[in-house]
């Protein structure tokens, strides 16, 4: 099954997770600069999620399974000119 990621398609197994995907972004970007500074300043990486245009709350997280075909998005918590 094919679904995309910030425009690039990636396979996935079908019943995947959107956890799982949450996870696989969070774990890829965990040595970052700016996630690392976010990290150390708040806790966490404060990352926001989207899914076929629609922000992912974390209590989602879990319960969305991947579709063939779907759009996800991840966007730093900082962004600007």
């Amino acid at each position: 099954m094919k679904a995309s990621i910030n425009c690039k398609e990636r396979e996935f197994q079908e019943g995947t997770r959107f956890i799982q995907v949450v996870n696989l972004i969070r774990e890829a970007k965990k040595d970052e600069p700016m996630i690392k500074t976010i990290i150390e300043k708040t806790g966490k990486d404060n990352i926001i999620f989207v899914l076929n245009g629609r922000v992912v709350k974390p209590h989602e997280y879990e319960s969305l399974v991947i579709k063939e075909g779907d759009d996800i998005r991840w966007v730093h918590p900082y962004f600007g000119g």
